[in-house]
């Protein structure tokens, strides 16, 4: 396990190391391809251990393989940015060694550094255009990831007062200090991934820094927080036991999850429905999109507490974490082609390049969650999961509410894919510049056709 830790490290570190020897019109090609390489090594040579310093199972090795290829598919793009197109990549390579870091880990000394490394490389990304707006809005977001830093402060000096230890394993006798810290922790990291109400930053940033930038922002920088949500919220239920006075923390950490998982992805579908620009729709897009996982999060805690197999939530979750990452880059990088962003004035953007257009359409059809493309796999697995019968609080009666909800702020979010869809396929002048654009935008396309027609064949 060390040997495979010193190498994702290593590797890494080296991507961003090498940039001084190839020319920057080069560089972003040659990052994408030790990426991908990285990809195939650590899913080929990965070795699972028991738990220690750092935790290596599934939801590790998605969490590295969802960042190493959505960093793979990103990294052309950036050649567009001239010189600064290496600094971008390092930026990426620093986020997805963060990811590694959080999601590989309950040690908060440990994931407090890995904390830092995503923070300063998200805020350097949604700045790196160097353009008024860009400038502005990475302000905007250092300064909401400031708060949740503090909240993030907050919980661990709770934890230390308590109990003088540094190492969460060794904390199974302080119920009320590890429920409200792990309570604390859950707060900060919704500032990061953008859970309502701590989504505050996310519209501005997503919905106006360089789209380009964003494709990164909201395809990688969220994979390793969304998985120590879910490690942190299991860890704290296994240390209460489902037992005594205890099952009320635990009760009302689940219900937690179901409220956040709900307002989340509702107000992301209502806030989307009733905006005209592309790019604020796919980023109330990525706020709904966080509360179906969360609600995979909520569901696979769940199913502990009530000794159930979570299965179908992890993969769900899972399933999540490459469809949510793949349609993003390519959504986002999408727009990045779009000179105006209007649904007015992208009529007819198609037009201008077909097939860019068409696969476009793939991730926004996959986020929607159409079969038989990843997305779709990936809620299936979800609302599954959280119909189980035996998981009663998702229950009214005979009623499995919980995924009913899900299932209508599905029906809601067609709404406003296919107003995007209308507009780029109707009769206008809207024109679509994808000239370094299109490897991710067809990249990301193959691989959500591809993932949801193995999913059947691998579960």
């Amino acid at each position: 396990m060390i040997s495979q830790i010193y190498v994702f490290i290593g590797a890494t570190m080296a991507v961003s190391l090498l940039s001084p020897l190839f020319p920057y019109k080069r560089y972003p090609y040659v990052a994408s391809l030790l990426f991908g390489a990285l990809a195939a090594y650590f899913f080929f040579v990965y070795r699972y251990s028991s738990p220690g310093i750092f935790i290596m199972d599934n939801l590790t090795l998605a969490a590295v393989e969802a960042s190493l290829i959505a960093s793979a598919i990103l990294a052309p793009m950036y050649v567009l940015y001239s010189k600064r197109g290496s600094v971008v990549v390092s930026l990426i390579a620093a986020g997805v060694l963060a990811n590694f870091v959080l999601s590989s880990t309950i040690n908060p000394l440990i994931a407090l550094s890995g904390w830092g490394a995503l923070s300063v490389s998200s805020y350097a990304l949604a700045a790196i255009a160097k353009d008024r707006e860009s400038m502005g809005n990475s302000i905007k977001y250092a300064f909401m990831g400031g708060i949740s830093f503090q909240f993030l402060l907050l919980a661990l000096i709770l934890i230390y007062s308590f109990t003088g230890f540094t190492y969460l394993a060794e904390l199974g006798r302080y119920g009320e200090p590890i429920f409200l810290g792990a309570a604390l922790l859950f707060v900060a990291i919704g500032f990061k991934v953008g859970v309502v109400p701590f989504h505050m930053w996310l519209p501005e940033v997503y919905g106006k820094s360089d789209a380009r930038a964003v494709s990164a922002l909201s395809s990688i920088m969220k994979i390793g927080p969304l998985v120590l949500i879910y490690r942190l919220l299991l860890f704290t239920v296994s240390l209460l036991g489902i037992v005594g006075t205890y099952l009320r923390y635990m009760n009302f950490l689940v219900i937690i999850g179901v409220v956040l998982s709900i307002v989340t992805m509702t107000w992301g579908n209502v806030a989307a429905v009733v905006q005209d620009d592309v790019q604020k729709i796919l980023a109330y897009s990525s706020i709904s999109q966080v509360g179906y996982m969360l609600m995979a999060i909520t569901t696979a805690v769940a199913s502990v507490i009530y000794g159930v197999s979570g299965y179908l939530a992890i993969i769900g979750l899972i399933a999540f974490l490459f469809s949510y990452s793949a349609a993003k880059a390519g959504a986002f990088a999408y727009v990045g082609g779009l000179k105006d962003r209007s649904l007015e004035d992208i009529r007819g953007g198609s037009s201008s390049d077909q097939l860019g257009s068409g696969m476009f359409t793939v991730s926004l059809l996959s986020l929607l969650g159409l079969p038989p493309l990843l997305g779709f796999w990936a809620k299936l697995f979800v609302f599954m999961a959280a119909a189980n019968p035996a998981i009663v609080v998702f229950y009214i009666g005979p009623v499995p509410w919980f995924t009913i909800v899900g299932v209508v702020n599905s029906v809601i979010s067609a709404f406003y894919y296919l107003r995007i869809l209308q507009s780029i396929y109707g009769q206008g002048e809207g024109k679509a510049q994808l000239k370094g654009l299109r490897f991710t935008i067809m990249a990301s396309a193959v691989l959500l056709i591809v993932g949801g027609l193995l999913v059947p064949l691998i579960y």
